[in-house]
Order: structure tokens, then sequence, then C-alpha cells
């Protein structure tokens, strides 16, 4: 019999927590402070201390260190600590994934999920490098605005809506009956797999 390896039922999201949202630049308050109180009102929401906080998940390398943090929630203990990097804007369910996975095996009792930014204090979130060179896979992107997945597949999807007549001359939101050979390829693929 084979050992059921799911984290299903095993960890929750219990609460969560926001702070107001600002035009970059325009927050009164540093990434730091905005990701303590982001902390707190989920702690607040989740009915828990956040000293009760012993673990801390964020990605797409967030400056809000998990030492500091639990230092400046008087957390009792600082026993996980993780940043998820790639994943093309997958990053926050990658931290979501880690922070379960800590909790399923023990590494942490309570694992908050965080990312904090304040655009403007650190300069501007996606914006490229400032250099006069640049080599290596990047060569072929970033010089012409191409930095992240939406800008990459942005070419190929308008690509694919003028070759099915689903661009300026067509309708735009129907897409009803076209599926990338791509896509139904990997759909079935991935289907054979499951049980």
């Amino acid at each position: 019999m084979a050992k059921d390896r799911s984290l299903r039922g095993s960890v929750a999201i219990v609460g969560v927590g926001e702070t107001p949202y600002y035009k970059r630049g325009e927050s009164p308050d540093p990434e730091f402070k905005l990701a303590l109180d982001a902390i707190i009102h989920a702690c607040a929401d989740a009915g828990i201390s956040p000293k009760d906080v012993d673990g801390f998940a964020s990605f797409s390398n967030d400056r809000s260190d998990p030492s500091r943090l639990a230092a400046a929630l008087g957390c009792n203990e600082l026993r996980f600590a993780n940043m998820q990097w790639g994943g093309g804007g997958g990053g926050g369910s990658g931290a979501v994934g880690n922070a379960a996975a800590a909790i399923a095996t023990g590494m942490a009792d309570c694992v908050v999920v965080f990312r904090a930014l304040a655009q403007g204090e650190f300069g501007r979130f996606g914006q490229g490098p400032r250099r006069n060179a640049i080599a290596g896979e990047f060569a072929h992107t970033i010089p012409y605005g191409l930095m992240s997945p939406a800008q990459m597949f942005a070419m190929k999807v308008q690509r694919f809506m003028n070759d099915h007549g689903r661009g300026a001359s067509g309708p735009a939101s129907d897409f009803s009956g076209v599926v990338s050979p791509c896509a139904e390829q990997s759909s079935r693929g991935h289907a054979r797999t499951s049980p």
C-alpha cells in the first residue's frame, strides 16, 4: 500500500491581512512596516498572537528579513524561514506550498506567508537593469521590454489572436472552440498520469 503523500487536510490558511494600497512612491511607510502591519492584521484575523508565529515564507526576493520580523513581532521562536525565487509569477503559490510543507513536516507550527513592496523606496519593481551591455538569454528580451512572463507571452497571444481572427477585426473575447495544440497535447499528457 502506497503511503499517502498529500498535504490535504494537514494544514490550513487561517488568517489574511493586508495594508492600504498606494501608488508608486506614495506609501507613507517603509516596506518593513507594511509587512509588520499586514502580519499583525493576519494574526488578528486568525485569532492568534503574533508571538505564536514561528516561521516566515516569502517570494521574489522580499527585503523584509524573517529574523528582523520575528524580533519586531516578539515571536517566541523562529524555526523556519524560506524565500521562493523564480516561478514566473507563481512565487506566491510556491511560498504557500513551502509554508504548508514546513508545517506538515513539523519544521514549524505557524508560518506566515508574506510579500511587502513599497515601490519608490528601492526603485520601481519590474524595471529593467540600466546597463550599456547585456549578455546571455536576457540579451534577447530585456532590451525590448520583455522582462516578465506576462510581457513575453503577450506577443505570442497577440500572434495567436491574429492568426485565429481574434484581433482588431474579430471578437477578441471569443475563444470558444479555439485551443492551442500545445495546451491540448499537454492537457492530455497530464490527464494520462492521473489515477
